[in-house]
C-alpha cells in the first residue's frame, strides 16, 4: 500500500495561483523590452555600422555571447552568489565595432540558444533574458552613440564612457534581477538590493577588461589575445574557489540541515525536514511518499499548497517506484522516453523531479522526491545531486529513528544469534532476584570445548547453527524462573533458582543434567559430534552478594574445569589461591622470553626396525624463579596471548639448528623437529626468518623438520597451505602432529607438501587395552602407506605398545621408554651411548589388545608439546 506522507511546495500560496507568477514576469520583461526599444528608437544611428580597419564578423560576436553565457562564474562573496558573466567584454566590443541593433540580434542568437540548448533554461527564462538585453542595449547604445557617435575613444576620458556605458548596463540588471523575485514572490523585499554595491565590482572588473583588450586592439587585432589571457588564469583561479566554496557551503547546509531536525519529533521532523530540503536544493517542491507492506488505506497530507489535493498517492506511488533507479538517485524530465515518467511529471505539475529511496526498512520503503530546480540554472548539478543524497539519507535517519530505537533497544537486551539474553540483561536479572527474593540458586559459566575447530572446519554457518542447538536445549533444560544468557562466541551462562519443593541436591542435579544435555551428540552437515563443555559453578547468595563477585567465581570454576578436563567445577575458596599465580606467569612470560628463560630439550626418535636413531623432537620447557617448572599447555598460551608466539617459535627453531649442527660436526645426522604454532602458518615472515636462520647457523634444511597439528590450518587454509610450501620449497621436511584428533587434514591431506604423520599419544596409550584406539592407529598406519608417508608413533611408555605397534607396521617411535627429553649435550651423549639392540623387536603374531592396562599414566608421561 502507498502512502503520501507529506509534500511541500515553496511557490507562494498567497495571491494568485502557481501560473500567475509566469504571467507577471512575462509582463515584467514586456516593460523592459518596451523601455529598451523606447531607448534605441532615440539613438543616433541605432541601425549604422561604424567603418573601422578591421570589421569584427557578426558571428564572432554570436559566439562569444554564447560562450560567456556558457561559462559564467558564480562567485561567493561573504556567503553571499554573485554571478561573474564575461558578456561585458563583447558588449563592449560590440557598442564600438557594429550597430547597436546588430548587437542586440548576435546577442539573442548566442546567449538564447546557450540558454535554451545548453542550460536547458526554460522559455520564460530566455524571454526575459532577451528583453533584459534589449533594456541594456538601449541605454549603453544610447550613451556611446550621444557622445561618441560613430568613432572610436581616442583620449583617456572617452575611453570612460564606454566603459560607463557598460557599467550602467550592469547596474540596469542588478537593479532589475531583484524585482522580478519580488514579481515572482508577490513580495517586497529590499533585503535583495544589498548586493548591488559589491556586485558591480565585478561588472567594473569585467568592463576594465573589455577595455584593456580594446585598446589593445587598435594597436593590432591580435593583441586581443594577450590582453585577454590573465582573465582565463583569473577565471581559472575563481573555478578552483569556488568548488571549494560550494564544498565548504554543502556541508554548512547539511549541518544546517541536521541542525534543524535534531529537536523535532514524529510528524514535525518531516514537515520541517521536507521546507528544509526544499529551499536548500532550490526546488519547486519536495515530497515523501511510503510503501508499506500493512498500510490498510492511502493517506495524503497537505503542508503548504491546496492545489495538490487532486494527487492519487497510489498512482504516483507507482509511477515514482517505476521509474526509481535501485541504484542511487533518479532524475526524470520531459525528455524522459518513459510514458509512465512523463505522465507523473504531468500530474505533478512538474518539467524535472529527482528521486531516491529512503526508509529501507523490512516493512517500508519510502521514495524522497523534488521537482523543478528554481534560479538561474534548472538543471541540478552533480554537486547539487551528491549533496540531495546526503541531505536524503539524514532526513531518512531521523525519520526511521523511533524505529531504530526499538530495534536497537532489542539488540541491547538480547543476543542477535540466539535469542537469549545478553551479558548486560543477565547481570540486571541476576542482580534483580538475588535483590528481590533471596532465594538460593546457583550461577552456571559454560564454555564450549573444540568450538573453535568447529567453527572453522565447517564454517561459521556451521558453527551459528551449533551455538543456536546448544541455546535450544538450554532452554528446554530452563524453568520459567531461570534466567540463559550467551556472553559471546562459545560462552553462556545460567541462572538456576531454587523452588520452594526442592531438595537439598536438586541443584546439583540439575546442573548435571544441564552438563548431560549440552554434551549430547549432535549432528551437523552430516557428521555427528560430541560436543564438549566447561561448566563452573557458584552459589548464590552464599559465594557472593552482588553478580560481580558471583560472575568472577563461576568463570574461576570454569576455568579450572576447561585446564583440567573435569567437566563440571563447583568454586571453592581455593581455586583463588591459583588466580595470583595464573597472573604472574601472565605477567612474567614476556620477560622471561626477553631474557631467554626457555630452555629447548631434544627427545629421540627411533625406528622401530632396527633401533636406529632417525632424528629428535625440539620441546620448549621453563622454569619460573617463583613457581617452579611450568607446563608448556599453562605458559604457552599465555604467550600467544601476550602476542610473543612468533618469537618463542624463532627462539626454538634456531636452538633446534645449533642443536642439529652440533649433532652433525659428532657425525650423527639426523633432522630435528619443530613445533609450529597456528599462529605460526599466518605468519608471512616467517618462511624468511627460518631460512635467515639456517644461514646464520650454517646448517642444511634436510636436518630440521617442522610439525603441525591438524587443525593448525583451519583458520585460513590457504595462507597456511602457501607458508608449508615455501617452507617445503626451503627443503624443510614437514610432519603432521596429533594426527587422528582433528576433523580437516584427511580432506586437505594430498595436497599438502606432508612427509610424515605422527599419531597422537591420546591413541598410543590405550592401543593395548581399547579396540577402537587399535583400529584408529591401524587405518592410520594404512592411511600413510598408501600415500607413502612415514609414520611415527609419540607417547611410548612400556614394550606392550611397542610391539603392538611393531605388529601393526608403525616405521618410528618416541618416548620415555627410550629416554625421556635431554639437552643438547645430554642427547649427545646418549646417543653415543645408545645401543640399538637395547629395544627388543619381537614380530612373532600375538594379541594386541590384552585384559591389562597400560602402564601409562598422567604422571608418567610427557605429553607436552610446544
Amino acid at each position: 500500500m502507498i502512502r503520501v506522507l507529506a509534500h511541500t511546495d515553496t511557490t507562494p500560496t498567497t495571491g494568485l495561483s502557481r501560473s500567475h507568477p509566469s504571467v507577471r514576469v512575462l509582463a515584467y520583461a514586456v516593460v523592459l523590452a518596451a523601455v529598451g526599444t523606447a531607448l534605441l528608437l532615440v539613438t543616433p544611428s541605432v541601425g549604422v555600422v561604424p567603418e573601422r580597419e578591421w570589421s569584427l564578423p557578426f558571428f564572432a560576436l554570436v559566439l562569444a555571447f554564447g560562450l560567456t553565457e556558457a561559462t559564467a562564474l558564480h562567485v561567493e562573496i561573504r556567503k553571499e552568489s554573485h554571478s561573474l558573466s564575461l558578456a561585458c567584454i563583447p558588449l563592449m566590443f560590440g557598442l564600438l565595432y557594429v550597430s547597436p541593433l546588430m548587437l542586440l540580434a548576435a546577442y539573442v542568437l548566442g546567449a538564447g540558444s546557450t540558454l535554451l540548448w545548453i542550460r536547458k533554461s526554460n522559455l520564460i527564462k530566455v524571454v526575459w533574458n532577451s528583453c533584459l538585453f534589449v533594456a541594456q542595449v538601449g541605454l549603453a547604445g544610447l550613451i556611446v552613440r550621444s557622445t561618441l557617435g560613430e568613432r572610436l575613444p581616442a583620449t583617456v576620458m572617452e575611453w570612460t564612457i564606454p566603459l560607463g556605458a557598460v557599467i550602467v548596463a550592469e547596474l540596469l540588471s542588478l537593479f532589475a534581477v531583484p524585482l522580478v523575485i519580488m514579481v515572482v514572490d508577490a513580495k517586497f523585499r529590499p533585503h535583495l538590493f544589498a548586493n548591488v554595491g559589491r556586485s558591480q565590482i565585478l561588472a567594473v572588473l569585467g568592463g576594465t577588461f573589455a577595455v584593456t583588450a580594446l585598446s589593445a586592439s587598435l594597436a593590432s587585432p591580435y593583441m586581443v589575445v594577450f590582453a585577454l589571457m590573465p582573465l582565463g588564469g583569473i577565471g581559472a583561479l575563481l573555478r578552483s574557489g569556488g568548488h571549494q566554496a560550494q564544498q565548504f557551503r554543502d556541508l554548512q547546509q547539511l549541518h544546517t540541515f541536521t541542525s534543524a531536525l535534531a529537536n523535532e519529533r514524529g510528524e514535525r521532523t518531516l514537515d520541517i525536514g521536507l521546507v528544509e530540503l526544499a529551499q536548500i536544493m532550490r526546488s519547486r517542491s519536495a515530497g515523501l511518499l511510503v510503501v508499506e507492506s500493512d498500510a490498510d488505506a492511502s493517506t495524503l497530507r497537505l503542508m503548504r499548497d491546496d492545489s495538490f489535493e487532486d494527487i492519487d498517492p497510489e498512482l504516483i506511488g507507482r509511477l515514482l517506484v517505476g521509474v526509481l533507479d535501485a541504484s542511487g538517485i533518479s532524475q526524470i524530465d520531459l525528455e524522459d522516453p518513459r510514458p509512465a515518467a512523463i505522465d507523473l511529471l504531468q500530474r505533478l505539475g512538474a518539467s524535472k523531479l529527482i528521486a531516491t529511496s529512503v526508509l529501507r526498512e523490512a516493512d517500508q520503503t519510502g521514495v524522497l522526491f523534488i521537482t523543478d530546480r528554481l534560479g538561474m540554472r534548472s538543471e541540478f548539478t552533480a554537486d547539487e545531486l551528491r549533496l540531495f543524497g546526503s541531505l536524503s539519507n539524514t532526513l531518512s535517519a531521523r525519520l526511521s529513528n523511533d524505529y531504530l530505537v526499538d530495534r536497537l533497544e532489542v539488540q541491547a537486551r538480547n543476543d542477535a544469534l540466539t535469542g537469549l539474553a545478553n551479558r548486560m540483561s543477565f547481570e540486571i536479572a541476576l542482580t534483580s532476584v538475588l535483590l528481590r527474593t533471596g532465594r538460593e540458586g546457583v550461577v552456571v559459566m559454560i564454555d564450549l570445548d573444540r568450538f573453535k575447530e568447529i567453527n572453522d572446519s565447517l564454517g561459521h554457518a556451521t558453527g551459528d547453527r551449533l551455538l543456536i542447538e546448544i541455546a535450544n536445549r538450554l532452554n528446554d533444560a530452563a524453568r520459567s524462573t531461570d534466567v540463559i544468557s550467551r556472553f559471546g562466541g562459545d560462552e553462556f551462562a545460567m541462572l538456576l533458582t531454587a523452588q520452594d519443593t526442592d531438595g537439598p541436591g536438586d541443584l546439583t542435579r540439575r546442573v548435571e543434567d544441564l552438563h548431560r544435555r549440552v554434551t549430547a551428540r549432535v549432528q551437523l552437515e552430516g557428521i555427528t559430534f560430541e560436543v564438549g563443555a566447561s561448566f563452573g559453578v557458584a552459589q548464590c547468595p552464599h559465594q557472593g552478594s552482588d553478580s560481580v563477585s558471583l560472575l568472577s567465581r563461576a568463570d574461576t570454576a570454569m576455568y579450572e574445569a576447561k585446564r583440567n578436563q573435569l567437566g563440571v567445577v563447583w568454586y571453592t575458596p581455593a581455586l583463588d589461591a591459583d588466580a595470583p599465580r595464573r597472573l604472574d606467569l601472565y605477567l612474567s612470560v614476556t620477560k622471561a622470553l626477553d631474557n631467554e628463560e626457555f630452555c629447548v630439550l631434544f627427545q629421540p626418535k627411533i625406528r622401530l626396525d632396527d633401533g636406529a636413531i632417525t632424528g629428535a623432537e625440539a620441546l620448549v620447557r621453563w622454569t619460573h624463579p617463583a613457581h617452579g617448572p611450568v607446563s608448556p599447555l599453562e605458559f604457552i598460551p599465555l604467550i600467544d596471548q601476550a602476542g610473543h608466539i612468533g618469537e618463542l617459535t624463532r627462539l626454538v627453531f634456531h636452538r633446534a639448528a645449533e642443536a642439529a649442527a652440533m649433532f652433525r660436526d659428532c657425525g650423527y645426522e639426523m633432522p630435528i623437529a619443530v613445533n609450529l604454532t597456528p599462529r605460526d602458518l599466518l605468519d608471512v615472515d616467517l618462511v624468511d626468518d627460518l631460512a635467515g636462520i639456517l644461514l646464520t647457523v650454517g646448517i642444511e634444511p634436510r636436518l630440521l623438520q617442522v610439525e603441525i597439528t591438524e587443525n593448525a590450518m583451519v583458520v585460513d587454509f590457504d595462507t597456511s597451505v602457501h607458508v608449508l610450501a615455501r617452507l617445503s620449497a626451503l627443503g624443510l621436511k614437514l610432519a603432521i602432529d596429533d594426527f587422528g584428533t582433528g576433523y580437516s587434514s584427511l580432506q586437505h591431506l594430498h595436497s599438502l607438501p606432508v612427509d610424515t604423520l605422527k599419531i597422537d599419544r591420546s591413541f598410543i596409550s590405550r592401543l593395548t587395552t581399547d579396540e577402537s584406539a587399535q583400529a584408529i592407529v591401524r587405518a592410520s598406519i594404512n592411511l600413510a602407506k598408501d600415500l607413502r608417508l612415514s609414520t611415527i608413533a609419540e607417547g611410548i611408555e612400556d614394550n606392550d605398545t611397542l610391539h603392538a605397534l611393531a605388529q601393526l607396521g608403525c616405521d618410528e617411535m618416541q618416548g620415555f621408554l627410550v629416554a625421556r627429553p635431554l639437552p643438547s649435550t645430554d642427547f649427545l651423549a646418549w646417543a653415543q651411548t645408545w645401543n640399538p639392540q637395547q629395544i627388543a623387536i619381537h614380530t612373532a603374531v600375538q594379541p594386541i589388545v590384552r585384559a591389562s592396562a597400560s602402564t601409562y599414566t598422567a604422571e608418567t608421561s610427557d605429553a607436552i608439546q610446544v
